[in-house]
């Protein structure tokens, strides 16, 4: 298995892994409500997002209609009530999708897309459609399904998908909640791949350590002091530093792989939306833990996605401001300080303030007046519910939950994320991680 289809696999099973425990520590609740939806939603978009980069469609494609449906109950701020259907459409999710992921991992082909699933999704999309429409007498909002490839050029003004109005019922419909189950401290659902070669470095040095033990106890006898000489710690210091690169393999990786799928990303975004983009990579070759690899490579991919769909402009609009026809995306990673940083730097349209004001407006997200906002205060209102100015998806972003899995993914992490913009030339995205 080569390296991008180690990051997939790790990243599938994490996933997986995820979804099965948001489900049970929500099994004992009335209804799924808000907080469920924006999880399920954070989990399907990435796993959608991350086959579709596989060309994977058996798992694409059923991901992105399961989508669907949770655009359908956020839009309308709806909480699932009939919970014995919508369980049996996400177990059947689950195990479709947790069988295809073990077959590609044996290096079998997903030639058959689950069309029986596909069916039941759509069914269950559709009946939602009309029990709701007859219920309040009105159609209810759109879901948004056609998807279109024509770029925008608002940058980054995605909705956080876990709106408190979305479970908000009347008071007298309201009942007693049971809350979900807490997470379990300590609990890690990380999926990591070793390589055999790894393994037996880690034995040789084990070998070494042991010779060096026996040859220490053939010196001693009885109780008689032994003297260690110089080379006795030179070789002691040989073994640590032996194992302590043995230790980094098995734990830790490099980016290269990453930055490989990166450039993937953008380049066939770049023919898909006719815009000419280049990713320029450096120090790919930084370490990371490899259980925190697959969450900044699912950030990674919906900042670049952001970066190529919403922040490049279209030529002819670069050409009327004087810029290279080429957009240009700048990846850089960096071990710094014991530490990581990983920053994605566009030369496109910056982040239009104005935009995030008015659309955050429109939702009644302003808590003071738009004049008084300051620019940190602006751009953090793009992680705020129901700021969006996508009418309509397209195939990389639009779903309103892009900058909702970065922020879940820097902050599970115990990272840090901070964007800066200046209109009109482009942003600049850091996330800094402690190792």
């Amino acid at each position: 298995m080569d390296s991008m289809m180690e990051i997939f696999y790790e990243e599938a099973v994490s996933l997986i892994n995820e979804l099965r425990s948001i489900t049970e520590k929500y099994r004992d609740s009335q209804a799924y409500n808000g907080e469920f939806i924006k999880k399920v939603f954070r989990v399907i978009h990435t796993m959608k997002a991350d086959s579709t980069m596989m060309l994977l469609d058996s798992i694409a494609v059923p991901s992105r209609v399961f989508e669907s449906v949770l655009v359908f109950f956020r839009n309308n701020k709806l909480d699932i009530t009939d919970k014995e259907c919508f369980d049996k459409i996400i177990t059947k999710y689950i195990d479709c999708i947790s069988d295809d992921v073990e077959n590609f991992a044996k290096g079998a082909k997903l030639e058959h897309r689950h069309e029986d699933l596909e069916k039941d999704i759509e069914e269950y999309l559709e009946r939602l459609k009309k029990e709701y429409s007859k219920e309040d007498g009105s159609s209810t909002q759109p879901v948004h399904e056609q998807e279109v490839k024509k770029p925008r050029q608002v940058y980054y003004i995605a909705a956080d998908t876990g709106s408190s109005n979305a479970t908000e019922k009347k008071p007298e419909e309201k009942k007693e909640a049971i809350k979900p189950k807490p997470d379990l401290p300590g609990q890690s659902n990380a999926v990591v791949l070793v390589k055999q070669d790894d393994i037996d470095r880690v034995y040789k040095g084990i070998k070494h350590y042991n010779s060096f033990i026996s040859s220490i106890e053939d010196r001693f006898k009885g109780d008689r002091s032994i003297e260690i000489r110089h080379k006795d710690l030179m070789m002691l210091k040989n073994i640590k530093h032996e194992l302590s690169v043995a230790a980094d393999l098995l734990t830790k990786s490099d980016f290269v792989a990453v930055a490989k799928k990166m450039e993937l990303v953008t380049e066939e975004m770049s023919k898909s939306l006719g815009k000419p983009v280049k990713l320029i990579t450096r120090g790919e070759n930084s370490l990371v833990e490899k259980s925190k690899r697959e969450k900044i490579s699912s950030a990674l991919v919906h900042i670049i996605r952001n970066a190529v769909d919403h922040g490049i402009e279209d030529m002819d609009v670069r050409d009327r401001m004087g810029k290279a026809p080429v957009g240009i995306v700048r990846l850089s990673f960096k071990n710094k300080d014991g530490g990581l940083v990983i920053s994605v730097e566009d030369d496109g349209a910056g982040i239009d303030k104005e935009a995030v004001l008015k659309s955050a407006k429109e939702n009644n997200l302003l808590k003071k007046p738009a004049e008084e906002y300051t620019e940190d205060e602006i751009i953090n209102l793009l992680f705020a519910s129901g700021v969006s100015t996508t009418e309509k998806a397209n195939d990389y972003s639009g779903r309103g939950v892009g900058m909702d899995v970065i922020r879940h993914n820097v902050v599970s992490l115990g990272g840090s994320l901070n964007i800066t913009s200046n209109y009109g030339f482009g942003t600049k995205v850091v996330m800094k991680f402690d190792m």
